[in-house]
């Protein structure tokens, strides 16, 4: 388990990402002070179709301003922030990285929502906080590096307040396998751990919750990324983009996610379940 969480840990912890971070949106004309959050979006909505599904989730969820959400693997904070502005709730995001962490800090005070986001290093299988503290939970394509998912999900019941709602999105196993790899979440099969889709919903049942939405968005991801062809070459990179955060393989990275998706071999859900 400690090998597993050091592997993770390091495939998600750049050098000076903060500093790339501002090189870039310096690179690319924008105002540091008057950075907003669509200024950040090529590099802090690190997920399938990116903004876009962070709204649907925020949209699904029913979160409001009087709530204080837990956001699970939150990265370097971008759906954590879009959710507190959408929304006006108080938001906590956690992750295993602490150079996400950090930058998801510094972003925050750069956009001056501090007051409303907060952030903390903490691993999801051992959450930092009290029973029943939060009104809501989401987690965004965080599962797939997760081997103890029952642990994980005994751990979101745990915290969640009696009828709150944990929004889960999600990539899963399709009916083919094995995965190409590299992928977005992992340099290889030693790093990822995917289930079925009914495996994951069964797993949610068995913890205690009942689920309301399970929406497969497989089609919509594979959409997304229908466009994706093979590099050749040294990748053109943008100055401000995903691949600050887990490698400049990131054209092969998205190119095997597509083939993935293509071939049947990966699925996307969107969940909605409820601590009864």
């Amino acid at each position: 388990m400690k090998k597993e969480i050091k592997n993770i840990q390091s495939y998600y912890s750049p050098n000076d990402l903060y500093n790339r971070i501002l090189a870039g949106l310096d690179e690319i004309g924008k105002d540091m002070s008057r950075l907003t959050l669509d200024d950040l979006q090529p590099v802090d909505e690190f997920h399938i179709r990116g903004d876009t599904a962070t709204r649907e989730l925020i949209n699904l969820s029913g979160f409001t301003s009087d709530m204080h959400v837990l956001d699970v693997g939150c990265g370097v904070g971008g759906s954590t922030r879009r959710l507190s502005y959408e929304t006006g709730c108080r938001t906590t995001g956690i992750d295993l990285s602490e150079e996400y962490i950090e930058v998801a800090q510094r972003l925050t005070q750069l956009l001056g929502m501090q007051d409303l986001v907060q952030f903390r290093a903490s691993n999801a299988l051992d959450l930092s906080f009290s029973d029943n503290t939060f009104d809501g939970v989401w987690s965004i394509q965080m599962n797939m590096n997760v081997h103890d998912k029952l642990t994980w999900f005994k751990e979101l019941y745990r915290v969640t307040k009696p009828g709150g709602r944990v929004v889960l999105y999600e990539v899963c196993a399709n009916r083919n396998t094995p995965v190409y790899f590299p992928v977005p979440w992992a340099q290889d099969s030693s790093m990822s751990c995917l289930v079925a889709p009914d495996e994951f919903r069964d797993m949610i049942i068995s913890t205690g919750f009942e689920v309301e939405t399970w929406n497969d968005k497989t089609e919509l991801a594979r959409i997304a990324f229908s466009h994706m062809t093979e590099p050749t070459g040294e990748p053109e990179l943008p100055e401000l983009g995903v691949h600050l955060l887990v490698g400049n393989d990131i054209l092969t990275k998205a190119y095997n996610l597509h083939r993935n998706l293509e071939e049947e071999r990966v699925s996307l859900i969107e969940s909605l379940a409820v601590k009864k």
